[in-house]
């Protein structure tokens, strides 16, 4: 009888121990499993952390690549790269981050990279109407460096005909030769005894000057290039050159036709010279004709 309950008794021993160690294979199980998936978990979360945090560091490297010549659109792309410097460095600086928390900066991240995309699409429209405008703004100095540029030309091409047109309407002299009076208005080629230069010349006909009233002067030039004057300081007459002074002048009827007239001046109180004189006419200011003569 004892033997059976010793039988017993150990039997029921050996059943504890089976049902511990089945308990304890049942918990290490559980455990280790457990475990794994926590370890998995962590695992999920740094790579999303460290997909958040590259996230990040790529939008501050575009906010960086951004050109804007918008000096307020440059103050508010600072503050979002701001926000994100501290969003990254709070996510850098936390150690263990539970999953929800992960969630949020996922979320934040987004918003924040929702914000940059808009910012890039505004400085690209910004710059593609910023090189319109420069396209338009050089077309526009193009254009008007082609109009300065026929304007230059219309007004070389105005100077020139102004210059022709004046040219052409300056009166000229033909047939000019000059004789000298003795004291009876007779010709001689003495020099002794000229009392008086008389220039007869034709003043060519021109359709292009303006007709009417205007004055031929003459200038009789002695062989030793000295000006025949009576008064020579205020005898002058004005050219493009300045003041010219003259020997005698005549007032004339011009109407467009050839004209014959001639001028006389009076050299009594002159002493001439024998030798070769110039004679110069003028009118309107212009030299219209000039030649040589001789006194004996």
């Amino acid at each position: 009888m004892e033997a059976k309950e010793k039988k017993t008794t150990h039997s029921g021993y050996k059943l504890a121990i089976l049902l511990l160690v089945t308990a304890l294979a049942g918990i290490t199980f559980w455990y280790i499993r457990g475990s794994g998936k926590w370890n998995e978990m962590n695992r999920q979360i740094s790579d999303e952390r460290d997909s958040i945090s590259l996230k990040l560091s790529n939008m501050l490297v575009s906010y960086d690549e951004m050109e804007t010549s918008s000096s307020a659109i440059k103050q508010e792309l600072e503050s979002e790269k701001a926000k994100i410097q501290t969003l990254l460095q709070k996510l850098r600086s936390t150690e263990k981050i539970h999953y929800a928390e992960i969630r949020k900066y996922e979320k934040e991240t987004n918003t924040l990279r929702d914000i940059m995309r808009s910012y890039i699409r505004q400085i690209d429209s910004l710059n593609t109407l910023s090189q319109m405008l420069l396209a338009e703004n050089k077309e526009v100095k193009e254009n008007l460096q082609s109009s300065q540029a026929e304007n230059e030309k219309l007004s070389k091409e105005k100077e020139d005909l102004s210059s022709q047109i004046e040219k052409g309407s300056m009166l000229k002299v033909r047939s000019l030769e000059v004789t000298g009076l003795n004291s009876r208005d007779k010709n001689t080629l003495s020099a002794s005894r000229s009392k008086k230069l008389r220039a007869c010349f034709t003043i060519n006909e021109n359709i292009i000057t303006k007709a009417g009233s205007r004055y031929a002067y003459i200038r009789f030039i002695a062989p030793n290039s000295q000006l025949l004057a009576n008064n020579v300081d205020e005898d002058v007459f004005e050219t493009p050159d300045g003041q010219l002074p003259y020997s005698a002048k005549r007032e004339v009827d011009y109407q467009n036709q050839d004209l014959e007239t001639c001028i006389f001046f009076d050299a009594k109180n002159i002493k001439l010279t024998k030798g070769g004189y110039t004679v110069e006419v003028y009118i309107d200011g212009n030299l219209s004709g000039s030649g040589q003569f001789l006194l004996k």
